[in-house]
């Protein structure tokens, strides 16, 4: 059967099923509107989530792509260095010419001390010295008693005038013994003294030839000239300079300490002694002889032997009456003898 040319066949919609499918699809919509609404927050979690993971993972990329560089690590170690130079150098000084300057007060102090320490051990030396004459005195009268009466066969005056010889011998040899440490002492002391003067006046120049050098060096690098040597990884002047000082700063630093802690033994030895009334303390006698066994000095290196060879020397007689030699001399001295004095401020 053929169909009229003017018939137009019924749409989905215009159908019965048309109307059940729109009312199908109404529910179905409001059905996914509803759904949709209820899984809202689970989907922006999802999507936030997703986009944390992707700017977590360009992060995780960016910086293990700058920390296996080598320039950036660099430049990053020597901003933390910096960093936490600046935050110390709040309540402590650690600029090395500032620690070179204030090494020079200590040195000055030191040296006052050194002083007092001498003309204290030099008073007690001539008290000892006349302990010992008094008491030699005293043994060769008991003994010339002693033969006396051993002439004249007095047995109780000899044998009491004996023991009285006896015990001045014992306390001769006791009083040498402390008379020749104290003698080391003496010299050590001046020694000490004098190495100090020389310090003072080498950390002076020291400090005056770097402070010029290291105005030269800041004029001649600018900031932006040093940071992009860091960013590179070179070490621009400026780091050696502050190597060179650092170490310095460090070797007088070991030199300062050997000095104090030989004065504080040295203070300690002195108190301890009062020959006045016959009295000192075994204490500090063990103190000095075990510096005077224990390795070189640092600061005397092989002279600390001969200064303890000279104190048991009873041929190379030590003058104390002789007054301690002026700093000003001191001083002038080692602009004579740069060399004899050299290694003490090239060794380590």
């Amino acid at each position: 059967m053929e169909l009229p040319s003017d018939f137009k066949p019924k749409g989905f919609w215009e159908r019965p099923e048309g109307t059940t499918g729109m009312i199908i699809a109404v529910a179905l919509i409001i059905a996914a509107g509803v759904g949709l609404y209820s899984i809202l927050p689970f989907i922006i979690s999802l999507l936030v989530n997703t986009l944390k993971a992707m700017f977590l993972l360009g992060t995780v990329v960016v910086v293990s792509s700058l920390l296996a560089n080598r320039r950036f690590r660099t430049m990053l170690w020597n901003i933390y260095k910096s960093s936490m130079r600046w935050i110390t150098s709040w309540w402590k000084t650690i600029d090395p010419i500032g620690i070179l300057n204030n090494y020079v007060e200590s040195l000055e102090d030191n040296v006052e001390t050194m002083e007092k320490q001498i003309e204290a051990l030099r008073a007690q030396m001539g008290a000892l010295k006349n302990k010992i004459t008094r008491a030699t005195q005293k043994m060769k009268e008991s003994l010339n008693i002693a033969n006396e009466a051993k002439k004249r066969q007095k047995q109780a005056v000899f044998v009491s005038k004996t023991r009285m010889a006896g015990r001045r011998e014992n306390s001769i040899l006791t009083y040498s013994n402390l008379s020749t440490k104290m003698e080391m002492l003496y010299r050590i002391l001046l020694k000490m003294r004098e190495t100090c003067i020389f310090m003072i006046d080498d950390i002076k120049d020291q400090v005056e030839v770097a402070t010029e050098e290291r105005q030269m060096i800041r004029a001649s690098y600018s900031a932006f000239r040093s940071a992009l040597k860091v960013i590179k990884g070179d070490r621009d002047k400026k780091d050696m300079f502050d190597e060179t000082m650092e170490y310095l700063a460090d070797d007088y630093g070991r030199k300062l300490g050997e000095i104090e802690n030989f004065m504080e033994m040295s203070g300690n030895f002195i108190d301890s002694i009062d020959i006045q009334n016959g009295v000192f303390e075994q204490k500090g006698l063990e103190m000095l002889e075990k510096w005077e066994k224990e390795s070189d000095s640092l600061l005397l290196g092989s002279e600390k032997k001969l200064l303890i060879a000279k104190a048991a020397d009873p041929e190379d007689v030590l003058n104390i009456s002789q007054p301690v030699p002026e700093r000003e001399k001191v001083a002038a001295k080692r602009v004579n003898s740069v060399e004899g004095y050299k290694k003490l401020f090239t060794d380590n």
